[in-house]
């Protein structure tokens, strides 16, 4: 109750400190607690603009597995799509904007049923809908991560007109902003990426005792390796 009962006092200085031109930013916990902060030292953190309720912040770690798959299956930048997702709808997969947009990428109806989203409210198909879009626009102006992002918001006719950021105050900003947290989340590795297929094929060899100690392998052990730890010699 008494966390309940600081929130509209905390909304209110970020609100005023937002007001105010100095960048607020907010996250939850792991304990689900609500936390701001004017220092951006962590990577979850969201930009708090003072026109949202700050109660409704997603961190969107239910949705990270989906983005990282979905978008590795399309060959996008599993970083970026979680990028645009945070900035779009803040992992909200109800949310819809005073244009249109629905779901967690913010697909226009007309987008959606481009690339073949039924429901948009969907996560699975919402964010299986927004790669595919940001494949498609990356394919069109020759991987420029700029230009998609600018026609993902602005629509690609207008970047297409000038082959650059359209001159919108809204659309340099949004680029701007997921580009800033696309390049704050910690790439995917390939190297962690096979070191993690390695333990799922083989999750049952990997941790065996030899000698008396633990080892972890990269590879089936052989017969030598499997062999048990020898009895502890009475005292």
């Amino acid at each position: 109750m008494r966390a309940a009962a600081l929130l509209p006092v905390l909304a209110a200085c970020a609100l005023g400190a937002a007001e105010a031109g100095e960048e607020i930013y907010y996250r939850r916990d792991q304990n689900g607690s609500l936390v701001l902060t004017n220092v951006p030292d962590h990577r979850d953190l969201r930009t708090y603009s003072g026109q949202r309720p700050l109660a409704g912040a997603h961190s969107g770690e239910e949705f990270r597995d989906l983005i990282w798959k979905t978008s590795l299956q399309h060959g996008v930048r599993p970083e970026l799509v979680y990028a645009v997702a945070a900035v779009e709808s803040n992992f909200d997969p109800r949310a819809q904007s005073a244009k249109g947009a629905l779901g967690l990428m913010q697909l226009m109806p007309e987008t959606a049923t481009r690339f073949g989203v039924s429901d948009p409210f969907d996560p699975v198909e919402n964010v299986v809908g927004g790669v595919r879009y940001l494949r498609y626009l990356l394919d069109l102006f020759g991987g420029d991560q700029r230009l998609a992002l600018a026609a993902y918001n602005a629509g690609e006719n207008a970047v297409q007109t000038t082959r650059s950021i359209p001159p919108y105050q809204e659309t340099r900003a949004y680029v701007a902003k997921v580009l800033k947290i696309f390049a704050g989340i910690r790439p995917v590795r390939r190297a962690e990426e096979r070191r993690q297929r390695v333990e799922a094929a083989h999750a049952d060899v990997l941790l065996h005792r030899r000698s008396g100690n633990v080892h972890y392998l990269d590879h089936p052990p052989s017969a030598s390796e499997r062999a048990p730890a020898a009895a502890p010699r009475p005292q």
